[in-house]
Formats: C-alpha cells, sequence, structure tokens
C-alpha cells in the first residue's frame, strides 16, 4: 500500500486489502517495530504462560481476523475466478494457523482474540447473490472458524459470516453459529456493493440477535471501485483508506435513522476502527442536517436526539498505529463502557504484532483514569460480549 506508517523509524505498510511487501524481512521488522510490545507493561505480564489466560479476564481483544483458505478454494471455484488477494492470505499466517495466533496472544499478555472471519461473501458477488451457494460459503467458513476456536477454546471465541442474500437463510446460519458452535454473534459486510443494513431483510436479523442475546459486528467492504467516473478503479488506495471510514459510518447512520435502536433497544452492534467518522464529525453531522432541513431537505425519519442513537453503538481501538487522542475521541462519543479493545489483527506486515503493539500503547497512553483503561482492555467486552 502506497501509505507509509512508521514505528521506531521501520516503514511498515498496511496490509488490509493490500499486497505485501517480500522485501521486508519479518523479523527485522519485529525488532524495529518493538516485538516487545508491552511497551509500559511488565515482563512478567509478557511472559505469562499459553495455557490457561487469566481470571479475570486482563486483556480481550473483541475485533481481530480469521480466515480460511477452503473456504477460498470453495468460494474460487463457485465463481470461476481467482482471489486477487490470495497470495497475501497464503503469507499472512497468523490469520490460518491457530499456533501462531497463540503465540501472538502470549507476547501481548493478551486473553482472549474475538475472532471475525474475511473475506466477506460479498468479495464473490456470484456466489454471494445465490442462495444456496451463500449459505454452503457461509457454512463453510463458520464450520472453519469452529476448528479453529475449538484448537484454544478458552483463548478464542468466534464470530459467524451471514449470508444476506436472503432473511431466512441468514438468520438460520445466526442460529446455527451462535446454538451449536457457541459463536458470540455475527458479522455482515457494509459498503456499496453489499445489502444496505436499512433493508427490510435485515429486520430479521435485528429480531434474531435480541433472540439469542448476540452481538452484531459492521465490516466494511468496498471494492477499488472508481472514485471518478472516467476511471476504471480507485486511485492511491483511496477505496479503502477512507472509503471504509465512509461505508462504516453511512450503515451506522442507514441503522439510526430507521430506528434499529428504537425497535430493539438492548441490540449491541460494533463498528469497526474505531466508530470510523461519527466520533470526530458528529457536530459536522448535526449541523449540516439542520441546515438540510432548513432549506427543505427534510429527513424521512421518526427519530429525533439521533446524536444519542449513534452513541449506542460500540466501537473498537483499531486505528493501525499509535493514536490515543483517537480513542480518546471515541471515548468521549460514545462513553467509556462502549469502546472494545480491538487491533484489526493481523493486517499489517509483521502479522498483527504491530497492530497489537501500537493499539496497546495508545491505550496505554489514553489521558483516562486506570478504571477506564480496564474497562476498554477487557472490562467492556466481558460484560457486552457475556465473557464472565
Amino acid at each position: 500500500m502506497a501509505r507509509t506508517i512508521r514505528a521506531s523509524d521501520k516503514p511498515i505498510q498496511s496490509l488490509e486489502g493490500s499486497k505485501i511487501d517480500p522485501a521486508l524481512d519479518r523479523r527485522t521488522f519485529l525488532i524495529g517495530a518493538g516485538v516487545a510490545a508491552g511497551q509500559g507493561f511488565s515482563a512478567s505480564a509478557m511472559a505469562r504462560s499459553t495455557t490457561e489466560p487469566l481470571r479475570p479476564y486482563s486483556r480481550v481483544d473483541a475485533y481481530s481476523h480469521f480466515s480460511s483458505l477452503k473456504f477460498i478454494d470453495f468460494a474460487e471455484k463457485r465463481a470461476d475466478r481467482p482471489f486477487v488477494l490470495r497470495p497475501m492470505y497464503e503469507r499472512l499466517t497468523t490469520l490460518t494457523d491457530w499456533r501462531e495466533r497463540i503465540g501472538l496472544l502470549d507476547k501481548n499478555a493478551i486473553d482472549i482474540h474475538v475472532l471475525v472471519p474475511v473475506p466477506w461473501l460479498e468479495a464473490f458477488p456470484k456466489v454471494a447473490n445465490d442462495r444456496i451457494l451463500a449459505a454452503q460459503a457461509a457454512r463453510t467458513m463458520n464450520d472453519e472458524l469452529a476448528a479453529f476456536v475449538a484448537k484454544q477454546p478458552k483463548r478464542f471465541r468466534g464470530v459467524a459470516a451471514l449470508p444476506t442474500v436472503n432473511p431466512e437463510v441468514m438468520v438460520a446460519e445466526l442460529y446455527r453459529a451462535v446454538k451449536e458452535l457457541g459463536f458470540l454473534g455475527g458479522f455482515i459486510a457494509v459498503g456499496p456493493t453489499a445489502k444496505r443494513p436499512d433493508h427490510p431483510d435485515m429486520e430479521l436479523l435485528y429480531r434474531a440477535l435480541i433472540e439469542l442475546d448476540a452481538t452484531l459486528w459492521l465490516h466494511p467492504s468496498r471494492p477499488p471501485m472508481p472514485d471518478y467516473v472516467d476511471e476504471r478503479v480507485s486511485q492511491f488506495e483511496d477505496w479503502i483508506t477512507f472509503g471504509w471510514l465512509h461505508d462504516t459510518t453511512s450503515a451506522m447512520i442507514r441503522i439510526v435513522f430507521s430506528g434499529v435502536f428504537d425497535r430493539y433497544p438492548g441490540i449491541r452492534i460494533v463498528a469497526h476502527h474505531h466508530g470510523a467518522l461519527l466520533p470526530t464529525y458528529a457536530k459536522r453531522f448535526d449541523s449540516l442536517l439542520a441546515l438540510g432541513e432548513m432549506s427543505g431537505d427534510v429527513l424521512v425519519t421518526k427519530i429525533t436526539a439521533y446524536i444519542d442513537h449513534f452513541k449506542k453503538f460500540y466501537c473498537d481501538t483499531a486505528t493501525f498505529g499509535y493514536e490515543p487522542k483517537v480513542l480518546e475521541i471515541a471515548l468521549e462519543f460514545f462513553g467509556r463502557e462502549r469502546v472494545l479493545f480491538g487491533t484489526d489483527t493481523p493486517f499489517d506486515t509483521s502479522g498483527g504484532q504491530y497492530f497489537t503493539a501500537e493499539a496497546l500503547r495508545s491505550i496505554q497512553d489514553m489521558a483516562v483514569s486506570a478504571d477506564v483503561r480496564t474497562a476498554v482492555l477487557s472490562g467492556n467486552a466481558i460484560k457486552a460480549l457475556n465473557l464472565g
């Protein structure tokens, strides 16, 4: 990816949706980025045993990723085309190897990884839009994830891939994943090529989440669509760097203004990437909506005090680097109980070490009290995801 992040003067390229730089030596990177990721954390904590996490949990990563090469095999065969990011997924072994993942957890004294599957079904439209194939693909991914979790059930928790092509199929897979596989909930892709979250089909999903006492994770999924009509593809990684933030924000807007939080007050929805644009630009959003109403653009919604509705989302701490101030803004907006430690692991060139280390360092350096820091690192996830 063209954008470069720096840690300890070592250039690092973010990998989520991009190619790995083959010239980057992993050992050199880890040393330069501070593989002893616990800057500000004790050596004893870094040397925790791999066999049993501490209780109560002290660190719960509520938004990390998993994928299955078997799922990619299935999707490529049915879609009759290769998955463009397959080489990256094959090389990013922390994504698919449970032993490497446990090593990452232990290195950073993390008790639990909540695993959200990638790639989303929407990356294969021929599969995602077919009721039978979508159900088979989701089942393949979720069964693979369940097998991964079973290797270390005290350290991993699963989140189900959901086929949104049909509401009954979607909800049936959610029920299976929660009731039979023991998953915490499901995730849906959001973006211009995904089913909008205020589509009538989604009503069954929101109802099922309440019935199951399960959680929904949102993940942006915009492909590299052109940013201008005279171009064929997005330029300069605009589609993923800022396009994905917009897509998550747009999904949150649709959920709020369609009244989801009114109809289902107890619903739990996790917005990726520190709540995207809303924490920073809520006042701009509020002011421009008011200006639009003044000019006759009346909102077609019964929702009032809508900013309060946005504060009902949960968000993670995935900032892709050292960003304590960004996290403070998210905390101020969503409140201390709705920010969850989450890293987006393993989508960096160290297989997740950089994102994990920088998220922990950012949380450590937030200008907040110790009890708020503890809540972010584990307490909020324990309560919201029923991990106690």
